[in-house]
């Protein structure tokens, strides 16, 4: 159990790779009690151990973005061991679907079910335990620069070399989620809903083949896990700064 008054985080997909990174870094340099989800229970409990090893503050939740019932009973958990969460990290994902011979409308429902649909769900779910925070409410969504609509439209950018069009269309639609939600609490300032782009990190996404270390990609979303009330709302960005639309 959380140390009462401790900030209470939920990560998705915190299992490996940036969803990892950011679970030790909420803990380690903030002191955050982290729930660490993920949809394989072996795995996530595992992770979890490493991290309580360092003496870090988290727990292992079993937590499936396909399945509404799995998403139910982590809700359920949640409300009766805590009551409230005050950050929510949806970092859960998928690149493709797992079999390599799907077709395009396979592909995209896979896709964009797990990364917007799950997300969306999660994120609907969470809401009321977020509500009851008396800290500053904060939602990232862990996106990706290759969903900049500003960028695919803009002769000579570099997002136009990706090559993974239904990861890409799912991070789109995943900021125009993240956006919808900044419109509608925009008159509350202790709600923030944010998109954040860990860059090219080497995570089991893309085979490894990041140029960056996870915990160089989990900075900017620390960043906006921690913001207060005087942070921004609907914000894109990486380390570097704000990413356009």
């Amino acid at each position: 159990m959380a140390s009462a008054g401790k900030t209470i985080a939920l990560v998705t997909g915190a299992n490996q790779g940036v969803g990892l990174a950011v679970s030790k870094i909420l803990s380690s340099d903030h002191g955050y009690h982290v729930i660490m989800a993920g949809r394989r229970e072996q795995a996530v409990q595992a992770s979890a151990d490493q991290l309580k090893k360092q003496g870090l503050d988290v727990e292992p939740l079993v937590l499936d973005l396909g399945s509404d019932s799995s998403i139910d009973a982590a809700v359920d958990y949640v409300q009766s061991h805590y009551g409230v969460i005050d950050v929510l990290v949806n970092n859960a994902g998928i690149a493709r679907a797992s079999d390599p011979a799907a077709d395009s409308r396979t592909t995209y429902e896979t896709v964009l079910g797990t990364n917007v649909v799950g997300t969306m769900s999660v994120t609907e779910k969470f809401l009321p335990l977020l509500a009851k925070s008396q800290k500053t409410k904060r939602v990232v969504f862990v996106s990706s620069g290759s969903g900049s609509m500003t960028n695919w439209a803009t002769p000579g950018s570099l997002t136009r070399n990706y090559k993974a069009p239904a990861y890409a269309v799912s991070k789109s639609a995943l900021n125009a989620l993240c956006l919808q939600y900044a419109v509608e609490y925009e008159d509350d300032p202790t709600w923030k809903f944010n998109a954040g782009c860990p860059g090219y990190c080497s995570t089991n996404l893309n085979g490894f083949s990041g140029s960056n270390a996870p915990e160089t990609g989990a900075q900017i979303i620390c960043k906006l896990a921690t913001l207060d009330n005087d942070g921004p709302s609907g914000v894109f960005m990486n380390r570097a700064g704000r990413i356009p639309w």
